[in-house]
């Protein structure tokens, strides 16, 4: 029996991804939960840890519903995070689900990997597209916009104060409103880009691939991601001549030309390097090959 099944990563957020389901109309058989289980710091891990919770008491007790968390390492490897969503959405799709993904809270990278790799799958497999959704839940209310006002009225309160009471504390306090404000003022409600696994300030989402591949497209995939970068498009044929034990010369301008389509497509990136074009796996290539040939 089919089942729908919402798969919901979790932030800092409770009713955007409850009341689509209880009160929006959309059907849920099964919710699956995802909870960061890295260090996001104790105030954050507190709020996560609370809004999780809730949603499992209401999903379970309250609309009865099959619940289900499960813990997410690194919300920042991308990498990872499509595969997993690759694994996830294929799996629930090919056993007869209807899947539901909201991408209304955790980081973007979580959303963005989530909702390539559903669109991934409809492009591979056009008779999902009414079997996978990507949804979006816009709040009604900044929070954070209120408590930036309420802290400018304590400011102004613990000010006047000052003037009519000589106390330590509320000049410590004081100086704390302030100086958090400013920082407010200066860099909105972030500070900082802080470095990610990979070293680096950013993250990169790459694009869903354009279309299905042909089988001989799939074989120089593999054979990319299987042996490294080649220097040229030309040793990359004598690679695929030597391992199909056919000449290399039959075989070269086969792999020139479905070279250059993988590469219009998004699949391979060519670099001129030392008078010879180097042929790599994208990001969205390697990706491929990962959830195609090496199902997790």
């Amino acid at each position: 029996m089919s089942e729908t099944v919402h798969i919901i990563p979790v932030g800092f957020d409770y009713e955007r991804l409850l009341l689509p389901i209880s009160q929006g109309g959309l059907e849920a058989d099964r919710i699956l939960l995802l909870q960061s289980s890295e260090d996001s710091g104790e105030s954050a891990e507190a709020v996560i840890e609370t809004m999780v919770d809730r949603l499992e008491h209401t999903f379970r007790t309250v609309l009865g519903k099959e619940v289900e968390i499960q813990p997410v390492k690194d919300i920042y490897d991308y990498k990872s995070l499509y595969r997993e969503a690759h694994r996830q959405i294929r799996e629930e799709v090919d056993s007869g689900n209807d899947v539901w993904v909201n991408i209304s809270s955790m980081p973007r990278t979580v959303a963005f990997a989530f909702a390539t790799a559903a669109n991934s799958l409809i492009v591979e497999r056009p008779e999902l597209r009414e079997s996978i959704h990507t949804y979006y839940v816009s709040p009604e209310e900044y929070l954070v916009t209120e408590m930036i006002g309420e802290l400018r009225e304590q400011k102004q309160m613990l000010q006047e104060l000052g003037e009519d009471y000589n106390d330590d504390r509320i000049q410590d306090r004081l100086q704390a409103v302030d100086t958090l404000l400013e920082e407010v003022d200066q860099s909105g409600v972030t500070k900082g880009a802080s470095r990610l696994g990979n070293g680096q300030m950013f993250v990169e989402f790459p694009a869903a691939p354009l279309s299905d591949l042909r089988e001989f497209e799939r074989e120089i995939l593999y054979c990319l991601y299987e042996n490294g970068p080649a220097s040229s498009t030309s040793a990359l044929a004598r690679l695929l001549a030597e391992q199909r034990e056919e000449k290399y010369q039959s075989l070269r301008s086969k792999v020139q030309y479905n070279v250059r389509q993988l590469e219009d497509e998004g699949y391979i990136r060519r670099t001129e390097k030392s008078g010879g074009h180097e042929t790599r796996l994208s990001t969205i290539g390697e990706l491929w090959v990962e959830t195609h040939f090496r199902r997790n």
